[in-house]
């Protein structure tokens, strides 16, 4: 009867946690959701067109991306008067990069293209993460550029993203994403902030930050967002 009934507090101990835990990340999800806008107002973010300045191993140099939500993203960035094309959709990906001596197109890796493609949901990975085949849990809160934000684990399909939150605003702080690419286990962290509000009412981070092993530090300044304008998705397509 002793073992019983401490296996039956286990159970119950174990299933209180697991409701807090769920709990948490219903709390945070509709906070984060809320800081954005709301759902209606994310659900209705279609288009984006961002021009970038990208700061990058002493260089500045001017981006362009074109994104269809739930649909396809191209990015092009202008390098010594050349261009590299980057081009993903739900199923497919390559990139024109004829910094390498080639100006065919390179199809993108699947587990590449599974991480990249998280770009194309409205509101970032956490809004519609069960919807999207996320699973999360709450890991508990971590320093980031000296505040102690919420962090969030979201899994799929062998790949984890780990967002932070901050706890003040509700903005995406910091994420984190990983991936087994080509047998090696790759992450790349993004730092958001400069948050501002569009004409249109939507919310974006104006300064996106990371780090590339051979390039260095990437720092990317927003200079223009146009929001649910009309983009043409064969236009997208072209590698040229």
């Amino acid at each position: 009867m002793k073992s019983l009934s401490t296996m039956l507090l286990a159970a119950a101990a174990l299933t209180s946690v697991h409701f807090a835990q769920a709990q948490t990340i219903d709390e945070l999800q509709a906070k984060y959701v809320d800081a954005l806008g709301g759902k209606d107002k994310l659900t209705a973010l279609k288009t984006v067109y961002q021009e970038t300045s990208t700061e990058v191993m002493g260089m500045t140099l001017p981006t362009r991306t074109w994104i269809i939500f739930g649909a396809a993203m191209r990015s092009e960035v202008e390098v010594q008067g050349q261009k590299i094309i980057t081009y993903i959709s739900k199923t497919k990906g390559w990139v024109v990069n004829p910094m390498n001596g080639s100006s065919d197109a390179q199809p993108m890796p699947d587990d590449a293209l599974k991480v990249t493609a998280t770009r194309l949901n409205a509101g970032g990975e956490f809004f519609n993460y069960k919807e999207n085949g996320y699973t999360a849990s709450y890991v508990g809160k971590e320093d980031v550029e000296g505040k102690s934000c919420h962090k969030i684990k979201l899994s799929k399909d062998g790949s984890e993203i780990t967002i932070y939150l901050d706890p003040e605003s509700y903005y995406l702080a910091r994420s984190i994403y990983k991936a087994n690419m080509m047998g090696q286990e790759v992450e790349q962290v993004f730092n958001y902030s400069d948050f501002k509000k569009s004409p249109e009412g939507f919310i974006f981070p104006y300064k996106i930050s990371t780090n590339n092993p051979q390039a260095g530090d990437i720092v990317n300044n927003v200079t223009k967002i146009d929001v649910n304008k009309p983009i043409d998705a064969k236009e997208m397509e072209k590698e040229n």
